[in-house]
């Protein structure tokens, strides 16, 4: 496969970052329920529109990039740019969904991730296609330790009623978030750990 390439690699920086990812746990059940597609594309456009409308009426961050992935919308912003308390924030946010009838997985992660220093629009860098116009590519100037975590942790909530497994709905905070944040558990929560990270349920 050719794929056409930058002529020069961009000057890349490595930043600590926080990733808010909010999932869509009944996609799958509320597309098989559905015998019209026409109402099964506006619900999950309405999971995506809900938090689109609170992330604009209770702004996160700033600046903050947004990812929608059909089942779930992935949040990331460099820390030290929050313009709220990310757990209320996050709490609210999935208050707001569940009164949309929406069963969801918050999850807050962080880690180190490369970004590009050369540009105002540094987390996102399109690839025009090679000698196969079928093929597009768009991706990350670097690796995201907290996005890798957030899919992850995305994977560990599904449930999966054969092998009873799954985490479930809920707020799950990664340790490395809190402790970030400066705050520390109330008690002593059992930690669940994926893909090297450690994560906690703060609320059903």
């Amino acid at each position: 496969m050719n794929v056409e390439t930058p002529q020069a690699s961009p000057a890349l920086t490595d930043q600590n970052a926080f990733g808010v990812l909010l999932s869509y746990l009944d996609v799958e059940q509320d597309e098989y329920a559905s015998d019209d597609s026409k109402a099964f594309v506006a619900r999950f456009s309405a999971f995506r529109a809900a938090i689109a409308e609170f992330l604009d009426a209770f702004p996160l961050a700033s600046p903050v990039r947004a990812w929608g992935l059909g089942h779930s919308v992935y949040l990331e912003f460099e820390e030290g740019d929050e313009e709220a308390e990310l757990i209320p924030w996050l709490k609210n946010c999935r208050a707001r969904l569940t009164g949309a009838e929406f069963r969801s997985a918050a999850i807050l992660s962080y880690g180190s991730r490369w970004v590009s220093s050369e540009s105002e629009d540094a987390h996102l860098v399109v690839l025009e296609p090679g000698e196969n116009p079928a093929v597009r590519w768009s991706v990350l100037p670097g690796p995201s330790e907290c996005w890798r975590h957030a899919l992850a942790a995305d994977t560990a909530v599904r449930e999966d009623e054969e092998a009873e497994s799954g985490w479930g709905p809920g707020l799950y905070l990664d340790v490395d978030a809190v402790e970030a944040l400066g705050k520390s558990p109330n008690n002593q929560p059992t930690i669940l750990r994926v893909a090297g990270a450690g994560f906690f349920r703060a609320g059903s």
